[in-house]
C-alpha cells in the first residue's frame, strides 16, 4: 500500500491544481471550486451545506469517497478554524482537488475504496471574507451582532482607516509612560519595553481607530461576533471576546459538532488552526491526565501523537514552529476531549528563522521578534506591500500628542504568499495520504478448531489490528461516541455456545497488536465470525465445526 502511495506522491511534483489562479479565493470562488471537483467527480465526491451562517453563508461539506462511505474508516479534514487565516482553507480544497486529480491511479481508487475523507473547507466564512474586502483587517468573529464591551450597545467601536490606505495596521503614540520602545535592529517595529531589566517604553500601541463610543478603550466592540475557534465546548472561554454566550452557540459550531456527532466512523480529526501539536507533539502529563476534569492527554495516546508527528515533519518538512497552546473552547481540544478521537492540527505555515543576509551587510538580531524576523525573510523572498511606513496623523483622541499609524500589515504575519501556496498543498496532501494508509484495520487469523467428545469444537482464533494506528483512541474507550470493537458469533439454533462470548467488546487494539479469543461450541455445521468497529472496518470469517 505504502509502494503505491509513494509512486502518486511522485505524481503530485507534477502537478499543481490551482495554477490558474493568482491568489487566495474568497468564499464565491472557493463555492465554484468546490461544485466543479463534484461536477467533474460525481462517482467519488458529495457536496452538502450543513448550515448557513449569520452572513448568510453556507457551512459546506464534502464527502470524498466509494460506495457507502459511512461504513468505512473516515478522517475529518476542516479549514477555516480561525477567520484570519484564508491558507487553511486552501489547503483543504486543494487536498480534495489533489485527490482528484490523481484518481485514475490504483493507489487513490484503493484509498477511496477503504477510506472516507470528510472536509469542511471553511468553517468561518463571514470572518474569512475580511481579507477580501475593500478594509482588510483580521477579523475572527462571524457576523453574529455582539456587545464585546457589555454596554448595552452593539459593534459600535470598530477599527478606523486613519490614513485611507484600506487596511487596518497599527496606531503608535508618543508618551513618557509608554509600554513599547523601537527594536533596536529594525526601526520599523516597536517591541514591548521590559521593565524589570530597565528599559523605558516611549510609545503606546493600539490597534488602528478610535475610541468612537467614549468609554476609554479603542476598538473593543467592532464588527465581527463569535470566533468559531472559541466557540466549542471543552473549557469554553465564558466571557471572554469571541466566546459567545454559551458553547456551540453558533449555527455553525453546531452544525458541525451534529454532523461529527453521527460520523461513528471518524478515527481522526485534522484542522488548519493556529493550535499545533504537529509539529511538537503533546508530552505525557501525569497530573493533568489523571486530574478529575481531565486536562492532558493519556500516555497511549501522547505516543500516537508523536507517531504522527514524526510523520508530518518529514513529509511537509517546515521548522522552527512557534509555541502554541490551546487557550479553551478550541476545535484542536474537541476533537480529543469531547469527541474522543485523535486530533491533529498545525497552521499549515509559519515565517522560518531568517539569518542575517551578509552580502546586505544585515546583522543577527539582539532581540528577537516575531515582526522583525517577518520583515527580513519577506526583504529576501521580494516580497512587497507588506508593510506600512509609519505616517503622523491628528487624531482626535490624542490632540496634543504625536500619533503615527503603520506597521506590519494585517495577516502578513501567518499568510504565506500565494505563491508558496501550491507546494503546501501538495506537502500537506502527502501527508494526509500517508496518514490514511496508517488507518486502523482489523483482521481475524489464526483460526484454529479442536474436536473435542460429545460434539464440542473449541475454536480459537486471533483479531489483529494490522495497521500502525490503534483501533481508536485510549480516550476513546470512556466515550459512547466511541464505537469499541464488537466481535460476534452467528450460531444457529442447532448449535450452543458452551463457554466464551456470543458478543463481546474489546477495548482498543494497539497498532500491530492482537487479542486472542476462544469458544467451546456445541453443534455441527459451520458459523460465522465478525470482528470490528466503524473505526476499523469489519472482517467476517466462516468456520466450519
Amino acid at each position: 500500500m505504502m509502494k503505491r502511495i509513494g509512486i502518486y506522491l511522485l505524481c503530485l511534483l507534477c502537478y499543481n491544481s490551482i495554477t490558474a489562479q493568482t491568489g487566495y479565493s474568497n468564499f464565491a470562488q472557493q463555492t465554484n471550486r468546490i461544485n466543479a471537483l463534484v461536477k467533474a467527480n460525481p462517482q467519488w465526491v458529495k457536496v452538502k451545506s450543513l448550515a448557513k451562517t449569520n452572513g448568510g453563508k453556507d457551512i459546506w461539506q464534502i464527502t470524498i469517497g466509494s460506495g457507502n462511505t459511512e461504513t468505512k474508516p473516515a478522517i475529518a479534514v476542516i479549514g477555516g478554524v480561525e477567520g484570519n487565516a484564508p491558507l487553511s482553507t486552501e489547503l483543504a480544497i486543494g487536498f480534495a482537488e489533489q485527490l482528484m486529480q490523481g484518481i485514475a491511479t490504483d493507489s487513490i481508487k484503493n484509498l477511496l475504496n477503504k477510506t472516507t475523507f470528510y472536509i469542511f473547507p471553511n468553517m468561518s466564512p463571514d470572518a474569512m471574507e475580511q481579507y477580501f474586502a475593500s478594509l482588510r483587517y483580521e477579523r475572527m468573529g462571524n457576523a453574529t451582532a455582539t456587545d464585546d464591551d457589555r454596554d448595552g450597545s452593539s459593534d459600535e467601536d470598530g477599527y478606523d482607516d486613519l490614513d485611507g490606505n484600506g487596511k487596518i495596521t497599527w496606531m503608535r503614540v508618543e508618551s513618557p509612560i509608554g509600554t513599547h520602545r523601537v527594536h533596536p535592529n529594525d526601526p520599523r517595529v516597536l517591541i514591548k519595553a521590559d521593565v524589570s531589566k530597565g528599559e523605558k517604553g516611549n510609545y503606546l500601541v493600539f490597534a488602528e481607530g478610535k475610541d468612537n463610543d467614549k468609554d476609554g478603550s479603542f476598538n473593543e466592540d467592532g464588527e465581527g461576533g463569535v470566533w468559531f475557534n472559541k466557540n466549542l465546548t471543552f473549557k469554553h472561554p465564558s466571557f471572554s471576546q469571541g466566546a459567545g454566550e454559551f458553547p456551540a452557540s453558533e449555527k455553525e459550531t453546531r452544525a458541525l459538532l451534529d454532523e461529527l456527532f453521527d460520523r461513528f466512523n471518524v478515527y481522526a480529526v485534522i484542522s488548519f488552526s493556529s493550535n499545533n501539536n504537529l509539529s511538537t507533539p503533546y508530552a505525557f502529563n501525569p497530573q493533568a491526565a489523571t486530574a478529575p476534569i481531565l486536562a492532558g492527554w493519556l500516555m497511549p495516546d501522547t505516543k500516537v501523537n508523536s507517531m504522527v508527528s514524526d510523520l508530518y515533519n518529514k513529509t511537509v518538512g517546515l521548522k522552527d514552529a512557534p509555541a502554541s497552546s490551546a487557550t479553551g473552547g478550541d476545535l484542536l481540544s474537541w476533537g480529543y476531549y469531547h469527541y474522543g478521537r485523535f486530533s491533529f492540527s498545525t497552521p499549515g505555515w509559519w515565517v522560518p528563522k531568517t539569518k542575517p543576509d551578509t552580502a546586505k551587510n544585515e546583522k543577527a538580531f539582539t532581540v528577537e521578534d516575531p515582526s522583525a524576523n517577518y520583515l527580513r525573510w519577506a526583504s529576501q523572498q521580494n516580497s512587497s506591500n507588506v508593510y506600512t511606513e509609519w505616517k503622523t496623523i491628528q487624531h482626535p483622541d490624542f490632540p496634543n500628542q504625536k500619533v503615527e499609524v503603520g506597521g506590519v500589515d494585517p495577516f502578513a504575519l501567518h499568510t504565506p504568499p500565494y505563491s508558496l501556496v501550491a507546494d503546501l498543498v501538495k506537502k500537506h496532501s502527502s501527508f494526509l495520504i500517508k496518514l490514511a494508509a496508517t488507518q486502523p484495520e482489523i483482521d481475524i487469523v489464526n483460526i484454529k478448531t479442536e474436536k473435542l467428545a460429545n460434539g464440542l469444537t473449541r475454536v480459537t482464533l486471533d483479531v489483529i489490528n494490522k495497521s500502525a494506528l490503534p483501533s481508536h483512541s485510549k480516550l476513546g474507550e470512556r466515550s459512547y461516541w466511541v464505537k469499541r470493537i464488537n466481535v460476534k458469533v452467528n450460531s444457529s439454533n442447532a448449535q450452543s455456545i458452551i463457554s466464551g462470548k456470543k458478543i463481546q467488546l474489546l477495548n482498543t487494539l494497539e497498532g500491530y497488536t492482537s487479542k486472542q479469543l476462544s469458544w467451546l461450541i456445541k453443534g455441527s455445521g459451520k458459523i460465522t465470525i465478525e470482528a470490528g468497529s466503524p473505526t476499523t472496518g469489519t472482517k467476517t470469517i466462516e468456520v466450519t465445526l
